[in-house]
């Protein structure tokens, strides 16, 4: 099997793992609106026309801001169903710094997504994603600090087993070399989450 047939599986299979589940509840999510809230379905679509149209363009390199945009699709669609279960605060570097960073497409949204559906979902009390994007030293490196809660998270639901991302990383090696990672950690309180990547500043 070649290398770029087994990417091209494995960026399948997320799709396969998330699309299901994401699609079915941003339907039911619209259903409602266009009922209740024509603006705010119209609004909705929106978002949902930009998130799919790049999930189906297949592993790419885009702009870190594209990326944040698509985060920012994903999590205005999400918002809508989920209201008051969800804070995002934001830690970016200078614009004049971020114009010239780049990611694999889909690699910070998919974390979020997986974050959501493991914790954000299975609580009814607000949980707060922080998420801070460094670039030193010629690497990239996210962290994602993910606050959980202290009473009505599943306790027989194992966060370790989930909070993987083999694949995400794998699709990271494949454009910035073999030291790119993802790595979660998990304890009673909180999940940390580290996207590492390498990443040459061009302006030196």
């Amino acid at each position: 099997m070649s290398f770029e047939y087994k990417l091209t599986a494995q960026n399948d299979l997320i799709k396969a793992r998330t699309a299901p589940h994401f699609f079915f509840n941003t339907i039911n999510t619209l259903v409602s609106l266009i009922e209740s809230n024509p603006p705010k379905a119209a609004d909705l679509l929106q978002h949902v026309s930009a998130l799919f149209r790049a999930s189906f363009s297949g592993t790419r390199e885009i702009s870190f801001e594209e990326e944040i945009d698509l985060c920012e699709h994903y999590l205005a669609i999400e918002s809508s169903r989920l209201a008051d279960k969800l804070e995002v605060n934001w830690k970016l570097p200078e614009e004049d710094i971020m114009y010239d960073m780049v990611i694999t497409a889909l690699t910070l949204q998919s974390v979020l997504e997986k974050i959501l559906l493991n914790v954000v979902e299975l609580t009814t009390e607000t949980i707060c994603i922080n998420i801070e994007v460094t670039w030193e030293q010629h690497r990239v490196k996210i962290m994602i600090d993910v606050a959980l809660p202290k009473k009505t998270l599943s306790i027989n639901h194992d966060l370790r087993q989930h909070m993987n991302f083999y694949i995400q990383a794998d699709r990271l090696r494949a454009h910035f070399g073999q030291s790119a990672d993802i790595q979660s950690s998990v304890a009673s309180t909180q999940i940390i989450t580290i996207i590492d990547y390498p990443l040459q500043d061009v302006g030196l």
